[in-house]
């Protein structure tokens, strides 16, 4: 069994996810998925997410007190506290840092989650691919009411797709300075040189971005009415209504090293072009 903790955002708790349910069908045995709601992610998996349908046995529980105590990640924050239960009910423990180190060195997951009897993960990545790739993301699906709200968006545009644009900004210091709205929009100024028709869906988690973009191209640009908050849980819910959204889309100009960017380009398998400096 593998009881296995997503952290951080959206994007890279659904990669992270999509790792271990992989992981769980090469090694032949369950997985147990613990969903902490946090600061990064104030928001239910059952109000994201349908129940997972997968070839192995699969559970997603929201987190609650015992589990705080004996399944979150050991960290300053709850003074270590779970580290000790997890020595004893867990073969291995593997922690996100950790994660990222073993994968960046090519470790052998496994192998080692096969020569144990139960393991313990928590990750951000999409840190396992598995022996058959399938496609990424088959397993998510959003809720009724998400849903709808996705096909209504299809529905009104008549089958023309626009082209996606995720600028992400708030916290990400990278994209921030590497990928800078004026460098957005000359890309979308190319775009319409090359075809005047040319419709934006525009995904971002700044109003101003948001303003700013419509103020510059008008009816090119479509987008959410909803305000950019991703604090909360109906701020989450529109996120990933946007990221669907992005994966219909023809392409995505997207943002440097963003994980939003990258998955809703690779759930659509669509062309992500990364908006970046040059030099």
């Amino acid at each position: 069994m593998i009881t296995f903790v997503p952290v951080g955002g959206l994007a890279n708790r659904m990669r992270a996810i999509d790792s271990a349910l992989r992981l769980a069908a090469d090694c032949h045995t369950g997985l147990r998925i613990v969903w902490f709601k946090d600061h990064g992610l104030n928001c239910r998996f059952d109000e994201l997410f349908q129940p997972i349908e997968a070839a192995i046995p699969t559970e997603v529980k929201d987190a609650g007190l015992a589990d705080i105590c004996l399944l979150d990640r050991p960290r300053r924050r709850n003074f270590h506290i779970p580290r000790l239960p997890q020595q004893i009910l867990f073969g291995n423990r593997f922690y996100e840092e950790e994660v990222k180190r073993l994968q960046n060195a090519g470790f052998d997951f496994r192998s080692a989650v096969q020569s144990r009897k139960n393991s313990y993960i928590a990750s951000f990545l999409h840190f396992y691919t598995g022996s058959n790739p399938g496609k990424k993301f088959e397993h998510f699906r959003p809720v009724a009411d998400l849903q709808q709200q996705i096909d209504r968006f299809f529905s009104q545009i008549d089958g023309q797709r626009p082209i996606g644009v995720h600028i992400r900004r708030t916290d990400h210091i990278d994209s921030i300075r590497n990928s800078p709205t004026e460098i957005f929009i000359e890309a979308m100024e190319q775009e319409l040189r090359l075809v005047p028709e040319t419709r934006f869906y525009l995904a971002t988690d700044s109003d101003e971005e948001k303003e700013r973009l419509i103020r510059r191209f008008g009816n090119h640009i479509l987008c959410s009415g909803h305000t950019a908050r991703r604090d909360s849980s109906d701020g989450i819910r529109d996120a990933l209504v946007e990221m669907y959204i992005l994966a219909g889309c023809r392409k995505i100009l997207g943002s440097q090293n963003s994980s939003y960017s990258e998955t809703a380009a690779e759930i659509g398998n669509i062309t992500l072009q990364t908006i970046r400096k040059q030099g």
